[in-house]
Protein backbone atom coordinates (compact mmCIF):
# COMPACT_ATOMS: atom_id res chain seq x y z
CA UNK A 1 0.00 0.00 0.00
CA UNK A 2 2.90 2.31 0.74
CA UNK A 3 3.83 2.60 -2.93
CA UNK A 4 0.33 3.29 -4.26
CA UNK A 5 1.27 6.94 -4.89
CA UNK A 6 4.42 5.91 -6.78
CA UNK A 7 2.34 3.68 -9.03
CA UNK A 8 -0.18 6.42 -9.71
CA UNK A 9 2.42 9.00 -10.69
CA UNK A 10 4.36 6.46 -12.75
CA UNK A 11 1.20 5.57 -14.66
CA UNK A 12 0.51 9.14 -15.83
CA UNK A 13 4.17 9.80 -16.49
CA UNK A 14 3.89 7.52 -19.52
CA UNK A 15 1.02 9.54 -21.02
CA UNK A 16 1.77 11.78 -24.02
CA UNK A 17 2.88 15.33 -23.32
CA UNK A 18 0.64 18.07 -24.67
CA UNK A 19 1.44 21.78 -25.14
CA UNK A 20 0.05 24.42 -22.85
CA UNK A 21 -3.28 25.87 -24.04
CA UNK A 22 -2.97 28.62 -26.62
CA UNK A 23 -5.22 30.92 -24.59
CA UNK A 24 -2.43 31.30 -22.05
CA UNK A 25 -0.86 33.95 -24.27
CA UNK A 26 -4.08 35.98 -24.19
CA UNK A 27 -4.75 36.06 -20.46
CA UNK A 28 -5.74 39.43 -19.05
CA UNK A 29 -3.94 38.64 -15.81
CA UNK A 30 -0.69 40.60 -15.45
CA UNK A 31 2.52 38.55 -15.66
CA UNK A 32 4.64 38.54 -12.50
CA UNK A 33 8.06 36.89 -12.64
CA UNK A 34 7.86 36.24 -8.88
CA UNK A 35 4.46 34.55 -9.16
CA UNK A 36 5.67 31.06 -10.09
CA UNK A 37 5.22 27.65 -8.63
CA UNK A 38 8.54 26.96 -6.84
CA UNK A 39 9.47 24.24 -9.35
CA UNK A 40 9.24 26.85 -12.14
CA UNK A 41 11.61 29.35 -10.52
CA UNK A 42 15.36 29.41 -10.86
CA UNK A 43 16.45 29.84 -7.25
CA UNK A 44 19.54 28.55 -5.48
CA UNK A 45 18.47 26.30 -2.61
CA UNK A 46 21.65 24.25 -2.25
CA UNK A 47 22.51 25.92 1.07
CA UNK A 48 19.02 25.54 2.57
CA UNK A 49 18.42 23.12 5.42
CA UNK A 50 15.65 20.60 4.68
CA UNK A 51 14.35 18.29 7.38
CA UNK A 52 11.36 16.00 7.69
CA UNK A 53 8.49 17.33 9.77
CA UNK A 54 8.96 14.43 12.20
CA UNK A 55 12.56 15.50 12.82
CA UNK A 56 11.49 19.05 13.62
CA UNK A 57 8.63 17.90 15.85
CA UNK A 58 11.05 15.72 17.82
CA UNK A 59 13.51 18.61 18.22
CA UNK A 60 10.72 20.95 19.39
CA UNK A 61 9.39 18.41 21.88
CA UNK A 62 12.89 17.80 23.25
CA UNK A 63 13.45 21.53 23.74
CA UNK A 64 10.05 21.93 25.39
CA UNK A 65 10.83 19.16 27.89
CA UNK A 66 14.30 20.54 28.59
CA UNK A 67 13.02 24.05 29.36
CA UNK A 68 9.70 23.06 30.91
CA UNK A 69 7.71 25.30 28.58
CA UNK A 70 6.61 25.59 24.97
CA UNK A 71 9.28 27.41 23.02
CA UNK A 72 8.38 29.62 20.11
CA UNK A 73 10.70 30.79 17.39
CA UNK A 74 10.30 34.55 17.50
CA UNK A 75 10.31 36.11 14.05
CA UNK A 76 12.26 39.33 13.70
CA UNK A 77 10.36 42.48 12.77
CA UNK A 78 12.18 42.41 9.43
CA UNK A 79 10.94 38.86 8.74
CA UNK A 80 7.44 39.91 9.78
CA UNK A 81 7.43 42.74 7.24
CA UNK A 82 8.83 40.46 4.50
CA UNK A 83 6.22 37.74 5.10
CA UNK A 84 3.38 40.26 5.50
CA UNK A 85 4.28 41.85 2.17
CA UNK A 86 4.71 38.47 0.48
CA UNK A 87 1.28 37.28 1.65
CA UNK A 88 -0.35 40.42 0.24
CA UNK A 89 1.41 40.10 -3.13
CA UNK A 90 1.78 36.33 -3.66
CA UNK A 91 -0.52 34.57 -1.20
CA UNK A 92 -0.05 31.74 1.27
CA UNK A 93 2.66 30.00 -0.78
CA UNK A 94 5.27 32.32 0.75
CA UNK A 95 4.80 30.33 3.98
CA UNK A 96 4.53 26.81 2.54
CA UNK A 97 4.18 25.15 -0.86
CA UNK A 98 3.32 21.85 -2.48
CA UNK A 99 5.62 20.26 -5.07
CA UNK A 100 4.15 17.45 -7.14
CA UNK A 101 5.95 14.12 -7.41
CA UNK A 102 5.77 14.75 -11.15
CA UNK A 103 8.55 17.30 -10.64
CA UNK A 104 10.62 15.38 -8.11
CA UNK A 105 13.80 15.79 -10.17
CA UNK A 106 13.37 19.54 -10.56
CA UNK A 107 14.32 22.42 -8.29
CA UNK A 108 13.85 23.14 -5.53
CA UNK A 109 15.22 20.17 -3.61
CA UNK A 110 15.66 17.57 -6.37
CA UNK A 111 14.78 14.10 -5.14
CA UNK A 112 12.08 15.37 -2.80
CA UNK A 113 8.39 16.09 -3.28
CA UNK A 114 5.43 16.90 -1.05
CA UNK A 115 4.63 19.79 1.28
CA UNK A 116 7.44 22.16 2.26
CA UNK A 117 6.95 24.51 5.22
CA UNK A 118 9.25 27.54 5.40
CA UNK A 119 10.46 27.52 9.01
CA UNK A 120 10.47 31.30 9.56
CA UNK A 121 7.02 31.33 7.93
CA UNK A 122 5.75 28.89 10.55
CA UNK A 123 7.21 31.13 13.26
CA UNK A 124 5.55 34.15 11.67
CA UNK A 125 2.12 32.55 11.50
CA UNK A 126 2.42 31.13 15.02
CA UNK A 127 3.26 34.55 16.42
CA UNK A 128 0.45 36.28 14.51
CA UNK A 129 -2.08 33.77 15.89
CA UNK A 130 -0.66 34.38 19.37
CA UNK A 131 -1.08 38.14 18.92
CA UNK A 132 -4.65 37.74 17.71
CA UNK A 133 -5.66 35.28 20.45
CA UNK A 134 -3.20 35.64 23.37
CA UNK A 135 -2.92 32.39 25.27
CA UNK A 136 -5.44 30.58 23.07
CA UNK A 137 -4.62 26.95 22.35
CA UNK A 138 -1.38 25.62 20.93
CA UNK A 139 -0.44 28.31 18.41
CA UNK A 140 2.42 26.15 17.09
CA UNK A 141 0.07 23.31 16.13
CA UNK A 142 -2.60 25.72 14.90
CA UNK A 143 -0.11 27.39 12.56
CA UNK A 144 1.00 24.03 11.16
CA UNK A 145 -2.58 22.81 10.67
CA UNK A 146 -3.54 26.13 9.05
CA UNK A 147 -0.91 25.73 6.34
CA UNK A 148 -1.40 21.98 6.05
CA UNK A 149 -5.10 22.39 5.15
CA UNK A 150 -4.19 24.58 2.19
CA UNK A 151 -1.26 22.54 0.91
CA UNK A 152 -2.96 19.15 1.28
CA UNK A 153 -5.71 20.40 -1.02
CA UNK A 154 -3.02 20.91 -3.69
CA UNK A 155 -1.99 17.29 -3.10
CA UNK A 156 -5.62 16.14 -3.40
CA UNK A 157 -6.05 18.21 -6.59
CA UNK A 158 -2.93 16.56 -7.99
CA UNK A 159 -4.33 13.10 -7.25
CA UNK A 160 -7.74 14.02 -8.66
CA UNK A 161 -6.02 15.22 -11.84
CA UNK A 162 -4.27 11.86 -12.11
CA UNK A 163 -7.65 10.14 -12.03
CA UNK A 164 -8.89 12.41 -14.84
CA UNK A 165 -5.66 11.87 -16.80
CA UNK A 166 -5.98 8.12 -16.49
CA UNK A 167 -9.49 8.31 -17.92
CA UNK A 168 -8.68 10.74 -20.75
CA UNK A 169 -5.27 9.18 -21.54
CA UNK A 170 -3.47 12.50 -21.73
CA UNK A 171 -1.59 14.83 -19.41
CA UNK A 172 -3.52 17.71 -17.86
CA UNK A 173 -1.50 18.89 -14.87
CA UNK A 174 1.65 20.39 -16.35
CA UNK A 175 0.01 22.15 -19.33
CA UNK A 176 -2.19 24.14 -16.94
CA UNK A 177 0.73 24.94 -14.63
CA UNK A 178 2.61 26.25 -17.64
CA UNK A 179 -0.44 28.22 -18.79
CA UNK A 180 -0.53 30.00 -15.42
CA UNK A 181 3.23 30.48 -15.24
CA UNK A 182 3.77 33.94 -13.81
CA UNK A 183 0.06 34.13 -12.98
CA UNK A 184 -0.25 31.31 -10.44
CA UNK A 185 -2.10 33.48 -7.94
CA UNK A 186 -4.96 33.78 -10.45
CA UNK A 187 -5.58 30.02 -10.65
CA UNK A 188 -8.88 29.08 -8.97
CA UNK A 189 -7.22 26.11 -7.27
CA UNK A 190 -5.84 28.62 -4.77
CA UNK A 191 -9.39 29.69 -3.87
CA UNK A 192 -10.36 26.07 -3.24
CA UNK A 193 -7.24 25.47 -1.16
CA UNK A 194 -7.97 28.53 0.97
CA UNK A 195 -11.56 27.34 1.29
CA UNK A 196 -10.22 24.25 3.11
CA UNK A 197 -8.51 26.55 5.59
CA UNK A 198 -11.65 28.66 6.03
CA UNK A 199 -13.95 25.68 6.66
CA UNK A 200 -11.48 24.21 9.16
CA UNK A 201 -10.92 27.51 10.98
CA UNK A 202 -14.68 27.99 11.52
CA UNK A 203 -15.05 24.76 13.47
CA UNK A 204 -15.85 25.33 17.14
CA UNK A 205 -13.01 23.10 18.29
CA UNK A 206 -10.55 25.18 16.23
CA UNK A 207 -11.84 28.70 16.91
CA UNK A 208 -9.82 30.70 14.35
CA UNK A 209 -12.69 32.09 12.26
CA UNK A 210 -11.97 35.81 12.70
CA UNK A 211 -8.22 35.40 12.31
CA UNK A 212 -8.60 33.20 9.22
CA UNK A 213 -11.05 35.61 7.59
CA UNK A 214 -8.69 38.55 8.08
CA UNK A 215 -5.68 36.52 6.94
CA UNK A 216 -7.33 35.09 3.80
CA UNK A 217 -8.84 38.44 2.79
CA UNK A 218 -5.34 39.91 2.62
CA UNK A 219 -4.24 37.54 -0.13
CA UNK A 220 -4.34 38.47 -3.82
CA UNK A 221 -6.48 37.43 -6.76
CA UNK A 222 -7.89 33.87 -6.64
CA UNK A 223 -6.68 33.33 -3.07
CA UNK A 224 -9.24 35.90 -1.89
CA UNK A 225 -12.11 34.14 -3.70
CA UNK A 226 -12.31 31.45 -1.01
CA UNK A 227 -15.76 32.57 0.19
CA UNK A 228 -17.45 32.23 -3.21
CA UNK A 229 -19.86 29.37 -3.90
CA UNK A 230 -17.89 26.18 -3.36
CA UNK A 231 -19.42 24.21 -6.23
CA UNK A 232 -18.98 27.13 -8.62
CA UNK A 233 -15.27 27.24 -7.75
CA UNK A 234 -14.98 23.48 -8.19
CA UNK A 235 -16.82 23.67 -11.52
CA UNK A 236 -14.38 26.33 -12.74
CA UNK A 237 -11.38 24.26 -11.64
CA UNK A 238 -12.72 21.16 -13.44
CA UNK A 239 -13.38 23.14 -16.61
CA UNK A 240 -9.85 24.52 -16.64
CA UNK A 241 -8.18 21.23 -15.76
CA UNK A 242 -10.25 18.65 -17.65
CA UNK A 243 -11.24 20.72 -20.71
CA UNK A 244 -8.13 22.91 -20.59
CA UNK A 245 -10.58 25.79 -21.04
CA UNK A 246 -9.95 29.51 -20.68
CA UNK A 247 -10.77 30.64 -17.11
CA UNK A 248 -13.52 32.96 -18.36
CA UNK A 249 -15.41 30.07 -20.01
CA UNK A 250 -14.44 27.12 -17.80
CA UNK A 251 -17.53 25.43 -16.39
CA UNK A 252 -18.05 21.76 -15.61
CA UNK A 253 -20.95 21.54 -13.20
CA UNK A 254 -21.18 17.80 -13.85
CA UNK A 255 -17.70 17.32 -12.33
CA UNK A 256 -17.92 19.85 -9.50
CA UNK A 257 -18.85 17.29 -6.87
CA UNK A 258 -15.88 15.10 -7.81
CA UNK A 259 -13.16 17.72 -7.40
CA UNK A 260 -12.73 17.11 -3.67
CA UNK A 261 -13.80 13.45 -3.74
CA UNK A 262 -10.66 11.36 -3.88
CA UNK A 263 -10.67 7.79 -2.49
CA UNK A 264 -9.98 7.65 1.26
CA UNK A 265 -7.14 5.23 0.59
CA UNK A 266 -5.31 8.06 -1.21
CA UNK A 267 -6.08 10.73 1.39
CA UNK A 268 -3.98 9.35 4.22
CA UNK A 269 -1.58 11.89 5.75
CA UNK A 270 1.35 9.49 5.47
CA UNK A 271 1.12 9.34 1.66
CA UNK A 272 2.26 12.95 1.18
CA UNK A 273 5.74 13.71 2.58
CA UNK A 274 6.17 16.86 4.69
CA UNK A 275 9.38 18.85 5.12
CA UNK A 276 10.52 21.94 6.98
CA UNK A 277 12.87 24.30 5.14
CA UNK A 278 15.41 26.59 6.78
CA UNK A 279 16.19 28.98 3.90
CA UNK A 280 19.77 30.22 3.79
CA UNK A 281 18.46 33.43 2.23
CA UNK A 282 14.83 34.43 2.75
CA UNK A 283 14.96 36.91 -0.12
CA UNK A 284 15.38 33.94 -2.51
CA UNK A 285 11.78 33.02 -1.61
CA UNK A 286 10.19 36.43 -1.15
CA UNK A 287 11.24 39.62 -2.91
CA UNK A 288 12.09 42.42 -0.44
CA UNK A 289 10.30 44.70 -2.91
CA UNK A 290 7.01 43.24 -1.63
CA UNK A 291 7.49 44.83 1.80
CA UNK A 292 4.90 47.55 2.32
CA UNK A 293 6.30 51.02 3.07
CA UNK A 294 6.06 52.02 6.74
CA UNK A 295 3.20 54.22 7.92
CA UNK A 296 4.58 57.20 9.85
CA UNK A 297 2.13 59.91 8.81
CA UNK A 298 -1.36 59.99 7.26
CA UNK A 299 -2.92 63.09 5.74
CA UNK A 300 -6.39 63.52 4.25
CA UNK A 301 -6.70 65.27 0.92
CA UNK A 302 -9.43 67.86 0.30
CA UNK A 303 -11.84 65.29 -1.14
CA UNK A 304 -11.62 63.04 1.94
CA UNK A 305 -12.00 66.03 4.27
CA UNK A 306 -15.12 67.08 2.38
CA UNK A 307 -16.61 63.58 2.51
CA UNK A 308 -16.00 63.35 6.28
CA UNK A 309 -17.75 66.64 6.89
CA UNK A 310 -20.67 65.79 4.63
CA UNK A 311 -21.76 62.50 3.05
CA UNK A 312 -19.74 60.25 5.40
CA UNK A 313 -19.69 62.37 8.55
CA UNK A 314 -20.60 59.23 10.55
CA UNK A 315 -17.19 57.76 9.67
CA UNK A 316 -15.16 60.55 11.22
CA UNK A 317 -14.39 58.78 14.51
CA UNK A 318 -13.95 55.39 12.85
CA UNK A 319 -11.50 56.83 10.34
CA UNK A 320 -9.47 58.51 13.10
CA UNK A 321 -9.36 55.16 14.93
CA UNK A 322 -8.22 53.37 11.76
CA UNK A 323 -5.46 55.91 11.19
CA UNK A 324 -4.22 55.49 14.75
CA UNK A 325 -4.10 51.71 14.28
CA UNK A 326 -2.19 52.10 11.02
CA UNK A 327 0.34 54.33 12.74
CA UNK A 328 0.65 51.85 15.59
CA UNK A 329 0.95 48.65 13.51
CA UNK A 330 0.01 48.76 9.83
CA UNK A 331 0.52 44.98 9.52
CA UNK A 332 -2.38 44.02 11.81
CA UNK A 333 -4.50 41.56 9.83
CA UNK A 334 -7.74 43.17 11.03
CA UNK A 335 -6.89 46.39 9.17
CA UNK A 336 -6.78 44.51 5.88
CA UNK A 337 -4.16 47.01 4.70
CA UNK A 338 -3.04 45.80 1.28
CA UNK A 339 -1.91 47.00 -2.16
CA UNK A 340 -4.53 48.55 -4.43
CA UNK A 341 -2.88 48.26 -7.83
CA UNK A 342 -5.91 49.54 -9.75
CA UNK A 343 -4.90 53.08 -8.76
CA UNK A 344 -1.14 52.59 -9.08
CA UNK A 345 1.73 50.68 -7.52
CA UNK A 346 2.07 53.17 -4.64
CA UNK A 347 -1.54 52.81 -3.51
CA UNK A 348 -3.07 50.72 -0.72
CA UNK A 349 -6.52 50.05 0.65
CA UNK A 350 -7.53 49.78 4.31
CA UNK A 351 -10.70 48.63 6.06
CA UNK A 352 -12.50 51.28 8.13
CA UNK A 353 -15.30 48.94 9.19
CA UNK A 354 -17.23 46.03 7.68
CA UNK A 355 -18.90 48.31 5.11
CA UNK A 356 -16.35 51.05 4.34
CA UNK A 357 -12.78 51.31 3.12
CA UNK A 358 -10.27 54.05 2.36
CA UNK A 359 -7.56 54.28 -0.29
CA UNK A 360 -4.18 55.83 0.40
CA UNK A 361 -1.18 56.76 -1.73
CA UNK A 362 2.37 56.54 -0.43
CA UNK A 363 4.06 59.87 -1.12
CA UNK A 364 7.44 58.92 0.32
CA UNK A 365 9.33 58.29 3.56
CA UNK A 366 6.35 56.70 5.31
CA UNK A 367 3.97 59.56 4.52
CA UNK A 368 0.58 58.59 3.11
CA UNK A 369 -2.24 60.62 1.57
CA UNK A 370 -5.81 59.36 1.91
CA UNK A 371 -7.50 60.28 -1.37
CA UNK A 372 -10.89 58.50 -1.24
CA UNK A 373 -13.13 56.61 1.16
CA UNK A 374 -16.51 54.99 0.76
CA UNK A 375 -18.48 51.72 0.65
CA UNK A 376 -16.60 48.56 -0.40
CA UNK A 377 -18.50 48.06 -3.66
CA UNK A 378 -18.38 51.75 -4.58
CA UNK A 379 -14.61 51.65 -4.34
CA UNK A 380 -14.40 48.53 -6.51
CA UNK A 381 -13.98 45.82 -3.87
CA UNK A 382 -16.80 43.60 -5.07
Amino acid sequence: MANIIDKLFDSVGQLPNVPKPTWSEELDFPFDEEDFDPWQREINTSDDGVFTLDEIDLADDTMDRATGRRNTGISSEEDRRIFSGGIRHRGLEVLAFYKSKRFIHRNPYPGKWGIFYIRPGLFFLENEIEKYYPGFGNSRQLALDFLRKHERFHFFADIQTILFESTLKRQLYEPIRQAFRGRQSHFVEEALANRQVWDWAKKLNVGLEEFAGDFLDLQPNAYARYSENRLALASEWAGIMVDQAHPSTAYREDLAHWVEAIPSSLARNSLCPEYVVYPAKLSDWISPAYVLPPVREIRDDDKVTKLLSGRFVQLKDSWESTKNKLLSDSLLFGLNFKPWKKDGRDCCSVRINKNFRAHLRHIGNGSWLAYILGPHKELGHG
